[in-house]
């Protein structure tokens, strides 16, 4: 049985766009089109399909609410979402993300949507990796560009080693506050 994995995701967003965001409505799963090839390259029980159940909707009103109940969730160790106004950047971490892709796809499906708000040019990501094991396999690994989100092929060097530390703070600052 695999263990859990960590999800990292920067985006660059002006104060505006950061706001538009976060009183966005939650993304679709059905919003993108792409899920089947990430499928592809996860040993899938059954047809190895993904079946519209798992693209169903989300019941969220906003982004803000549906962080909000991630961070309520303690099994996430998910800490307070950090946006730094200087950097017009935003930074989401959760310690622990379910193996279960339907559960992932989830979780992806709203952060996607962040690229529809981000700066076009930026060079922002979302991962799901083994941040704790030395090979850190990667589950997901979404590129934001004008507008959009991409599956990428390979997580940048760059990317893994940004999200590790990050997610080493985010680790660092749950034990402090369970002290």
């Amino acid at each position: 049985m695999s263990q859990p994995a960590s999800l990292y995701a920067r985006f660059t967003l002006s104060h505006e766009q950061y706001e538009a965001f976060m009183n966005s409505t939650p993304a679709r799963p059905v919003s993108f089109d792409d899920w089947q090839s990430w499928f592809d390259r996860h040993a899938v029980r059954g047809l190895g399909k993904a079946a519209a159940e798992m693209l169903a909707d989300l019941d969220a009103p906003t982004v803000a609410d549906l962080i909000k109940a991630w961070r309520q969730d303690e099994w996430t160790g998910t800490p307070p979402v950090e946006y730094d106004e200087i950097n017009r950047t935003l930074h989401i971490a959760m310690l622990r993300v379910s193996e279960n892709l339907a559960e992932r796809l989830r979780i992806l499906s709203p952060l996607r949507a962040a690229g529809a708000f981000n700066e076009p040019a930026a060079n922002d990501f979302i991962a799901i990796f083994d941040f704790l094991r030395e090979d850190g396999s990667v589950a997901a690994y979404l590129q934001l560009h004008d507008g959009k989100s991409r599956f990428g092929s390979e997580l940048a060097p760059a990317h893994r080693e940004e999200a590790q530390s990050y997610l080493q703070e985010v680790q660092d600052y749950l034990r402090s506050r369970s002290n």
